[in-house]
């Protein structure tokens, strides 16, 4: 016999979430066809033991753990939208030494004085960097790749 009928039809049919139209189909089929029929009843014997499954207990400790981690997010003070070159120093896990290497090109405005960065703009840069470093990275793979092909005379 042709069973067109699928694994997960049959799951689907087990848990009573198959379409009625091909529910119908289905259960035709398994008046002829023993195999699917084996199938569907270790299906639901399967879905009746994990059904009465306990759900497991999470220790205390871990329970804790996960409320206290959930505060500190949920609490944590809102990023600042502007911020200053030492925020942005922070933000980007740089030394001021470090930063002063790349300022020229951080997405900057002046305000009273005092340079600022927006975090948007700032992220935007970093994606920007991102992006064509990957380009260079594939570039420079792609040359590799080429010269080790020439200098092996196999082109």
């Amino acid at each position: 016999m042709n069973c067109d009928v699928t694994y997960e039809e049959l799951a689907a049919l087990a848990a009573q979430n198959l379409p009625p139209a091909r529910e119908a189909e289905v259960l035709v089929h398994l008046g002829d066809c023993e195999r699917c029929r084996r199938r569907l009843d270790r299906l639901r014997q399967a879905d009746g033991l994990l059904g009465a499954l306990r759900p497991p207990r999470a220790p205390a400790e871990a329970v804790l753990a996960a409320r206290k981690a959930l505060a500190e997010v949920l609490h944590r003070p809102r990023a600042q939208e502007i911020m200053t070159l030492e925020e942005v120093s922070d933000f980007l896990r740089l030394a001021p030494g470090q930063l002063a290497e790349v300022v020229e090109e951080l997405p900057a405005f002046e305000l009273a004085g005092q340079v600022r960065v927006r975090r948007a703009r700032l992220v935007e840069w970093i994606e920007r960097r991102e992006q064509d470093y990957s380009r260079h990275r594939a570039g420079s793979w792609a040359a590799r790749e080429t010269s080790d092909v020439l200098n092996q005379g196999a082109y």
